[in-house]
């Protein structure tokens, strides 16, 4: 596991963070995005990689390889989100989006981002900085690192799609991650993201893991994936998973979804599961023990010709990714910032 590095001191005052496994006081203000969603819609198409080139300069030559904090998981069959403690407020500097400047989400896991890193912020298809490379359509889409919504610094990834458009910026880790080295099958993490304008198409995505189909798979060593996604119900986002799989007559694409739609406006984190092996996805909000998108062993339903109960072979992960994507035309434009993006093959807490 790679070693901490030292951070600068925040300049405000700084409030503890709790969760189940380190037992600090907490200080921050949770925001709880629910609501209600009906009828679902489905589809999906298949993922692209984005090509290097240019080089990013970076402040530290450690960037971005430690982690926030960790927690528990509830492995019953019935499901179950990493665990915190209690929460409590208090005030401390000037105001974010979360109402309180959280303490450096960067300590004693495998793997984190908190954009703070690098001294340029505008981002090219092709370039490269710290343990990323950055794909970036060439028309309809905006990506860069921005300050307008933040979590725990100056900077959060920042994408922009336009109406009409099937376009996307993501970052893809470029090989420099020591988690990725024994390409593990079983894996968490968390993300912070903040929503401004919530468009929608037929499907898009925000985080994902991908590398060749484990063993066991009928198309072992084929490219696989499991992918976090938007899906529309009557018009609005909803969380969801998707898994591909090629190497056959054709590519297996399925989905399924949850009934929470993704909110507007708020900081919300999302955690999650995925456990190749036992082809088992969970993905939760905030620090609700419930999950709002499961699935063990197949989904909802496949593109065509695709069966509905395809089996949802996973990989063995040499890559993730995270940002906005959409390979269908954008309904409305989606602008959404993430931040604090943390991933281990230990089980990991929202805060």
């Amino acid at each position: 596991m790679p070693a901490s590095r030292r951070r600068r001191a925040p300049a405000y005052a700084a409030a503890t963070v709790i969760d189940a496994r380190l037992r600090f006081a907490s200080s921050l203000l949770l925001l709880v995005a629910c609501g209600d969603a009906a009828s679902p819609m489905g589809g999906s198409s298949s993922e692209g990689t984005g090509s290097s080139g240019a080089t990013l300069t970076t402040s530290t030559s450690a960037a971005s390889t430690v982690a926030g904090t960790t927690g528990t998981v509830d492995s019953s069959d019935s499901g179950g989100g990493p665990t915190t403690g209690d929460t409590s407020g208090s005030s401390g500097g000037p105001p974010i989006d979360m109402g309180v400047q959280p303490v450096d989400p960067c300590t004693e896991t495998a793997f984190c981002e908190d954009f703070e890193d690098y001294t340029e912020v505008a981002l090219a298809d092709g370039q490269e900085f710290g343990p990323w490379r950055a794909a970036l359509s060439s028309g309809g889409a905006l990506m860069d690192l921005d300050g307008t919504h933040t979590v725990s610094g100056d900077h959060a990834l920042h994408v922009v799609l336009d109406q009409g458009t099937e376009s996307g910026g993501r970052l893809f880790t470029n090989g420099d991650v020591p988690i990725l080295a024994d390409t593990p099958t079983h894996v968490y993490g968390r993300m912070m993201m903040y929503i401004a304008q919530n468009g929608t198409s037929v499907h898009w995505t925000f985080f994902g893991v991908s590398g060749e189909a484990e063993a066991s798979s009928p198309l072992a060593g084929n490219y696989a994936s499991y992918i976090m996604s938007s899906l529309p119900r009557d018009g609005v986002n909803t969380y969801s998973f998707v898994d591909g799989l090629s190497g056959g007559p054709y590519y297996q694409d399925c989905w399924s979804q949850g009934m929470q739609p993704m909110p507007t406006d708020a900081w919300t984190c999302v955690s999650f599961e995925m456990d190749t092996l036992g082809r088992h996805l969970r993905m939760y909000n905030d620090a609700d023990p419930t999950p709002i998108v499961s699935v063990d062993e197949t989904g909802q339903g496949c593109v065509s010709p695709a069966p509905g109960d395809s089996t949802w072979w996973g990989p063995e992960i040499d890559t993730f990714f995270v940002g906005g994507w959409s390979f269908h035309e954008m309904n409305a434009p989606l602008e959404l910032w993430i931040d604090d993006v943390v991933f281990d093959t230990a089980p990991v807490a929202c805060p």
